[in-house]
């Protein structure tokens, strides 16, 4: 006969099943393929403590709910309201560049931050906690007490090992925390590996992944509570904490969005067709090259080989191809900056613009298409342009930050079997060979622009491994390069079944073979020359006609419109300037944003989303840098107007600059850069 105390264990699993099976399939699909082999859970009969062993160690000391409340005081200790804690620094007046729509108002409103402010990136903890992460689910006892018994509004439970989650079935009642939980407008999500045990290279992205939904509670005030201080824990939450910053760097805005959208009608209206890649040949071998000083090292070898390989220049390395005498087959840009003009323009080869083919993606100048006598479109992934102009089997993934990730990327959409890296360096051994030695970057024509660019760049160097094991001065531009390269590579290596070979003498490249010349010379012994024309030729899509992009246009100006007007509802019901009353109006539009704007319209959501997050980290950051309460009043109020009138005036600004017909070569802009001409984006 059952034990009652075993028997409700049983109860509470399957009810715990039955909740998931039902609001979360994947988690009981996880779940179902789980069974105690290296866990123990023991439930005493008689006073029924429970406790979980690890094969032969006890994990709670005989008692989980006195371990729990335990474990929680020491947290609360540390991390209770009126605690220090780091994380990002708070916007400040002139920390936002320009003065266009959006960020004119940015600096409106930065402006107005009052001098008794605290602008460092340390934070008191107020009387509620905008957000945990727990980092190990144990049994969920230590979760579920935090929860009952402060107000949080978002919590995040990362389990790599699914062993735990599946013990904490028969002991926790996740479905009454679940929904009792989200009931009061909070959210909670719970991130389990499946198929077993996942490494912290594995699980740590798909953390990442996750957090990034969370602003701007994430990464503004996100507490991390380590489980039983589980030591391998500690690297994932030390690479989250050093990424905050780089995240908040890629939220984008909307000038850059209109910005980029208007190229793009410009280049749809003028015919550009898409890049396709239907019926291709995937055998040709491609040599991809980017701008990195051991180029002028290994250059003679791609000679060799010039009509056996598909040869792509990424960005600024054309300049050092043509240096070296030789002409690519396609040419990738990514920048929607008048830069991408200014250095291109600046090439007097007109072989280069007849024969090359440039695969750009979609919101290039469009004075960069006019180079070319042939160009494609691509759309990159994470952007508004790709929901509209494309499915997502036309997406090309990991295309940024730099031109060299656009090479390897396109290469691996088109799903090329073989690619060889060279000039993708992503390090130099001396400070001063950072580039080829004839690529723009050390020219006469280098412009102010990229020689402050690099300037500052100098300043930030670190040091990494080279291919060699030797160390090397890097960039974290360029590191950030490397490392969604890898993903690249890894994808690349593991589901497509293609072959990447390093043929730089720079940083290592995780998940490419390196090759030395003379093993590149043994590879293409035996090759053939390629036909790349019919190659380029297959690339060749169908373009958009112009009541199809009128369409378009008209339906991203509905959402604006409607998306406007709801987060503007919700923008309204903020009655009180307390730090909760601010965090849970931006929480409550960020959900908005996530259950209801992005499953309706997907990517296109990207076209508002930085902007809304920006307004939200403004709004919740300084509800708690400012302490005095009539300084916090005037503030708050201040942000609350500023926002509700760029929310109001928004449609109206996108009509006005998307009513025109493209392409209109009198635009003011595509006649001019941004920089120069600021006042020509303002409204």
């Amino acid at each position: 006969m059952t034990h009652p105390r075993a028997a409700g264990a049983m109860a509470l699993k399957d009810k715990n099943l039955a909740y998931f099976k039902k609001k979360h399939p994947a988690l009981y699909q996880t779940a179902l393929q789980e069974s105690f082999s290296r866990l123990t859970l023991n439930i005493d009969g008689d006073t029924g403590k429970v406790d979980l062993w690890h094969n032969k160690q006890s994990l709670y000391q005989g008692d989980a709910h006195a371990f729990a409340d335990n474990e929680v005081a020491a947290y609360k200790e540390n991390f209770g309201p009126g605690s220090s804690i780091a994380t990002i620094l708070p916007p400040r007046p002139g920390a936002i560049g320009f003065h266009r729509f959006f960020s004119k108002r940015m600096h409106a409103l930065t402006d107005q931050i009052p001098d008794d402010a605290d602008l460092t990136q340390n934070y008191t903890i107020p009387d509620f906690y905008p957000m945990i992460v727990f980092f190990g689910c144990g049994l969920g006892i230590h979760i579920e007490k935090m929860i009952r018994e402060n107000r949080i509004l978002n919590v995040v439970i990362f389990e790599p090992d699914p062993e735990y989650f599946f013990a904490s079935l028969y002991v926790t009642d996740w479905e009454s925390l679940f929904r009792e939980f989200e009931r009061k407008g909070n959210k909670i999500d719970i991130l389990v590996s499946s198929g077993g045990v996942a490494p912290p290279e594995v699980s740590s992205p798909a953390l990442w992944n996750l957090l990034i939904n969370y602003g701007p509670s994430f990464p503004l005030c996100a507490l991390f509570y380590n489980h039983i201080s589980s030591e391998p824990y500690n690297p994932i939450v030390k690479r989250i904490q050093g990424d905050m910053h780089f995240f908040l760097n890629q939220w984008g805005y909307y000038d850059d969005e209109i910005n980029q959208f208007n190229n793009a009608l410009h280049n749809i209206g003028a015919g550009v067709p898409p890049m396709s890649y239907n019926q291709i040949d995937t055998d040709m071998p491609a040599v991809i090259v980017g701008g990195g000083p051991s180029f002028d090292m290994r250059v003679e070898e791609i000679k060799r080989h010039r009509d056996k390989v598909l040869l792509i220049s990424c960005g600024t390395s054309v300049h050092s191809i043509i240096a070296a005498g030789l002409m690519p087959d396609i040419h990738v840009e990514i920048e929607s900056h008048m830069l991408t003009y200014d250095h291109l323009s600046k090439i007097d080869q007109p072989e280069f613009f007849e024969n090359t083919l440039l695969v750009g993606a979609l919101q290039l100048p469009p004075q960069v298409f006019n180079l070319f006598k042939h160009g494609y479109y691509f759309l990159k992934d994470s952007t508004a342009l790709a929901s509209m102009f494309g499915t997502e089997d036309e997406i090309v993934h990991r295309a940024t930050p730099t031109c060299t990730n656009t090479g390897v990327a396109v290469a691996t959409h088109l799903k090329l079997k073989s690619v060889f890296l060279y000039g993708m360096d992503f390090g130099f051994p001396e400070k001063n060979q950072h580039h080829s030695k004839n690529s723009i970057y050390f020219s006469d024509k280098m412009s102010d622009s990229i020689k402050e660019g690099v300037k500052r760049n100098l300043e930030k160097l670190v040091e990494t491994e080279s291919v060699h094991g030797d160390p090397m001065y890097t960039f974290p531009m360029y590191n950030t390069s490397r490392m969604s390269i890898e993903q690249l590579t890894k994808h690349r290596a593991i589901y497509q079944k293609t072959e990447s070979y390093a043929c730089s003498e720079g940083a290592r490249i995780a998940n490419t073979e390196y090759l030395t010349p003379d093993a590149v010379d043994d590879f293409f012994t035996t090759r053939k020359d390629i036909a790349s024309t019919k190659f380029l030729k297959a690339l060749k899509g169908t373009p958009f006609t112009q009541k199809q992009m009128r369409e378009k246009i008209n339906k991203l100006g509905a959402f604006l419109t409607e998306i406007s007007r709801s987060f503007s509802v919700c923008l309204n019901s903020l009655k009180s300037t307390e730090p909760e009353d601010v965090f849970r109006v931006c929480h409550t539009i960020n959900l908005n944003l996530l259950q209801q704007v992005f499953p309706k319209y997907g990517l296109t959501a990207y076209f508002i989303r930085g902007s809304i997050w920006h307004y939200l980290n403004i709004g919740c950051a300084h509800s708690l840098s400012i302490e005095n309460k009539a300084s916090r009043d005037k503030f708050i109020t201040e942000w609350k107007n500023n926002f509700g009138k760029f929310l109001q005036d928004l449609p109206a600004h996108y009509d006005s600059i998307t009513s025109k017909q493209y392409p209109d070569s009198e635009d003011p802009w595509v006649r001019n850069d941004i920089v120069s001409n600021e006042h020509l984006y303002a409204e």
